[in-house]
């Protein structure tokens, strides 16, 4: 599936191929590792060497590729970045050029007896394992994986992207073989482009280079939430100064473009933004917290909060965070509250158009949402939400966990 935004804001543009398939404990290493091995080489270009060269003759565009979860999705993606066909010299097609070897890296890597190279794969299986392990250092990071982990066990939600280093250490270059064959084969893949071409132009690239032959597999549904009708209260302990909080809740599952706009509405005024509910009160009124967020799951009926604060702090933001929480059920927020919220989203909206990334992220969103909405016709949805559906929605939301990582043991 093609989708592509003209606009002539830059200078330069970005096409990305996303792969979609399953977030799998079993599989997320292998598609990490192999985002890892495809942008360093091709079949064409099987040197560091070579790369580069054909690299600065495009001018320096960059070739990237890595993982991305959205809620049960694990998006595998190659993109590169060129500069405007405008800019360059002599009339160059530069697009259709980067197009070329994008497709290469992709329907052509670099095979060593028809397998990956296994130096290359033991070389960036040390890389992987170093940046999984490394997800340890950022506390509030890995205080949210524990709570997924936690929360959704058993479910897809709860795996991390990045891998397992475990399951890194045990891969191949032949095993790795059928990670590739299954994107290329058989995973939903969707093509999208933001820069200064015409649609015609980017569909002739794409068909050249990107002709990817029928799909048959579909997206995976987003597995649904079950409510536990308990809270579960848990503690674990890491050589830290500060502890992290999570809260985790249930909610609705935002299986439409209104859903959607609805639970974005109430985010903003419960904890999505510096103006809410939980950075005014919790944070700045009562001092209880160095940051306090809300963070809707994208694709999952669930929704978390994020706080850091000193040990022995704990109870006090849970309930102050709950405080906030019964009082948007109750309708406790101003009209202005509302009014500020939508302008926020909105603007939020119209400055997608200033980042080619941000265009590419959008359209891409809203191509594995099956939403056809426009920006602009995104921020009209979020002027509909109103008052009476923000409450409705904050009545739904119900605690499950919580969740402390902190440095000292503390009496419950």
């Amino acid at each position: 599936m093609l989708a592509a935004c003209k606009t002539d804001k830059f200078k330069s543009a970005v096409l990305t191929v996303s792969f979609a398939v399953p977030l799998e404990k079993e599989t997320a290493s292998g598609y990490s590792l192999l985002t890892n091995l495809l942008p360093l080489s091709t079949g064409s270009y099987p040197t560091m060497q070579a790369f580069s060269v054909i690299l600065d003759e495009l001018y320096a565009l960059g070739l990237d590729a890595f993982v991305q979860r959205r809620g049960e999705l694990l998006l595998v993606k190659l993109e590169i970045g060129t500069i405007a066909d405008s800019y360059a010299f002599d009339g160059e097609r530069v697009l259709y050029r980067a197009t070329e070897l994008l497709g290469d890296a992709i329907f052509n890597p670099h095979f060593e007896n028809g397998e990956f190279p296994q130096a290359k794969v033991e070389n960036e299986k040390l890389c992987l394992i170093e940046e999984i392990a490394s997800l340890a250092e950022n506390k509030p990071a890995y205080a949210m994986l524990r709570a997924r982990q936690i929360m959704c066990k058993n479910e897809p939600f709860a795996v991390d992207a990045a891998g397992d280093i475990e399951l890194v250490g045990r891969l191949d270059g032949k095993e790795l073989l059928k990670y590739y064959r299954e994107i290329i084969e058989n995973a939903p893949v969707f093509i999208t482009y933001a820069g200064e071409a015409d649609f015609e132009y980017v569909e002739e690239c794409v068909n050249a280079h990107l002709n990817f032959a029928p799909r048959k597999n579909s997206l995976p549904d987003s597995v649904m939430h079950e409510k536990s009708g308990e809270i579960l209260r848990l503690r674990e302990y890491m050589e830290m100064e500060q502890s992290v909080l999570i809260l985790g809740f249930n909610s609705i599952m935002p299986d439409s473009a209104k859903k959607r706009a609805v639970l974005t509405v109430f985010d903003e005024i419960f904890g999505g933004s510096p103006a809410s509910k939980l950075f005014m009160n919790v944070r700045e009124k009562e001092g209880l917290c160095y940051y306090c967020s809300s963070y809707p799951a994208g694709r999952k009926n669930i929704i978390f909060v994020s706080c850091g604060l000193e040990p022995g702090n704990e109870d006090y933001a849970i309930k102050a965070i709950y405080r906030e929480l019964n009082a948007m059920k109750n309708g406790e927020f101003d009209d202005s509250d509302l009014a500020n919220a939508k302008n926020s989203i909105q603007r939020s909206l119209l400055s997608t158009e200033n980042s080619l990334n941000s265009i590419n992220g959008y359209i891409l969103g809203q191509l594995l949402s099956e939403d056809s909405a426009t920006i602009e016709e995104s921020v009209k949805l979020v002027s509909s939400v109103t008052r009476a559906e923000v409450i409705a929605l904050a009545r739904e939301i119900t605690p499950e966990l919580e969740y402390i990582l902190s440095a000292e043991v503390c009496d419950e």
